[in-house]
């Protein structure tokens, strides 16, 4: 775990649709709540929740400061308003040292840059970019570490069974067969993104067939029965 973050809130008065004024004034409504933490409504600035969003994510530890009160928290769940930036609530979860936490943990490619695949000129593409672990708070890792320095060729590829681990931390899936980063081709990379694609297109294509198909009298009574 890197240096300790520290977070201090305000408790929050208002709820429900009063929330809306402290957003106009650029604060943040929340809530703390965890197992024999009475749950609390708090707020915080919106540059603070992005920054603390940002360093944090959802696996790191905070040291939170509610007025005199203190608890260890991780971040649970994140709202933003639609295609902007701008945190609309935020949950936090009151957790002990000792208690034993599932959370998704960022996954990096390790030496990937310096493998025989790369100086190929072959791609090394990850599948996933956060993995599910299950441990004690304390123990719980900024990141998770897998080696890709051994991959050679086409074809090749890590699994689940490939991430270093620390002591203490497990993953919650039991099927380690699962593909976390491959190596492809350019060419064969090219032709496999064209196929998404084009696969995407047939399906939004159907959809919209779909839409246009519907009788118009169906529609006049959706709009009659609102």
């Amino acid at each position: 775990m890197g240096d300790k973050i520290i977070l201090n809130v305000e408790k929050r008065e208002v709820t429900g649709k009063q929330a809306a004024k402290l957003r106009r004034e650029g604060l943040v409504p929340g809530v703390v709540y965890g197992n024999k933490f009475d749950a609390t409504n708090i707020q915080l600035s919106q540059q603070e929740a992005r920054g603390v969003v940002a360093r944090a994510g959802r696996h790191t530890p905070i040291e939170l400061k509610i007025g005199a009160k203190k608890t260890i928290a991780l971040i649970k769940s994140v709202d933003y308003i639609p295609a902007r930036s701008d945190i609309t609530h935020v949950s936090f979860q009151a957790v002990r040292a000792d208690e034993v936490v599932t959370t998704e943990i960022p996954l990096v490619l390790a030496g990937a840059d310096e493998s025989p695949a790369a100086k190929a000129g072959l791609i090394i593409l990850p599948a996933i970019e956060d993995v599910e672990v299950r441990a004690k708070t304390a123990d719980l890792p900024e990141k998770l570490i897998i080696d890709a320095s051994g991959l050679t060729e086409h074809g090749d590829k890590l699994t689940l069974a490939n991430i270093e681990l620390p002591n203490g931390v497990e993953l919650t899936e039991d099927d380690l067969d699962i593909v976390v980063a491959s190596v492809y081709e350019p060419a064969a990379l090219e032709a496999k993104n064209a196929a998404a694609d084009a696969a995407a297109d047939e399906e939004r294509a159907e959809g919209d067939n779909a839409a246009e198909n519907v009788p118009s009298d169906q529609g006049e009574t959706s709009e009659e029965s609102k």
